[in-house]
């Protein structure tokens, strides 16, 4: 078999049993049998033996499976691929440390604030966006597969999120939802929301500015 059917397989395996398992039945079923404590541990350790091996796969096959397309020929491409890197980067350490009350584990409530003015997901976006940029960067199958498939799941895992929230922490999360959206600036384009700059967590964005900074120095050196 391919390296890119293999990293199809585990992209499918991981985002598959991912689904499932926080799916509400299944959820709530395994919860009622297992506890709480045992179904994160079953959780974590079944995404960790799917995750694993998708990422062992590419890192050993990267660039690799024949060319799909080469969007760092067309002008403009390579310096906006970096700047959704940066920006990417930035909203994944910024989305860490000022969670949105959506993610899993949080039990804080009331309405938006910071990032989640302009995003319900700053996490998931930040990775969607990261994972879009190097997506443009890198047109090999492989490459494509891994980096789309990235992109795609975390797309459909905060809507999957966003929907059974909306069941089950309904109470909690009403206000928040009502003045949030899905999309980057939906809420403040329906005028549910509006950006306040004071609120933005500058030190985590530059932080993760930063990082992306680094990241792309040390490139070169590990991943040659």
């Amino acid at each position: 078999m391919s390296a890119a059917f293999w990293i199809a397989f585990w992209w499918a395996t991981f985002a598959g049993t991912h689904m499932v398992l926080s799916s509400l039945p299944v959820r709530g079923k395994l919860i009622a049998r297992l506890g709480d404590t045992a179904f994160l541990g079953l959780y974590s350790l079944i995404a960790f033996a799917t995750l694993i091996p998708l990422v062992w796969v590419y890192l050993g096959n990267r660039h690799a499976g024949g060319l799909v397309w080469n969007l760092t020929a067309v002008p403009g491409v390579r310096p906006l691929g970096m700047l959704l890197a940066v920006l990417g980067t930035a909203m994944i350490v910024a989305g860490v440390l000022q969670p949105s009350p959506a993610l899993a584990g949080m039990k804080q409530a009331g309405g938006a604030r910071g990032l989640t003015r302009i995003t319900r997901h700053p996490l998931f976006m930040g990775i969607s966006l990261w994972a879009l940029s190097h997506l443009l960067l890198n047109g090999f199958l492989t490459d494509v597969l891994f980096f789309g498939g990235l992109l795609a799941f975390s797309l459909a895992g905060a809507a999957h999120q966003d929907a059974r929230k909306r069941v089950i922490e309904q109470e909690r999360l009403g206000q928040f939802f009502a003045e949030s959206s899905f999309w980057p600036f939906g809420a403040v384009i329906a005028d549910r929301n509006r950006v306040i700059w004071r609120e933005l967590p500058w030190v985590a964005l530059a932080i993760g500015a930063g990082a992306a900074v680094g990241i792309y120095a040390l490139h070169s050196w590990a991943f040659s």
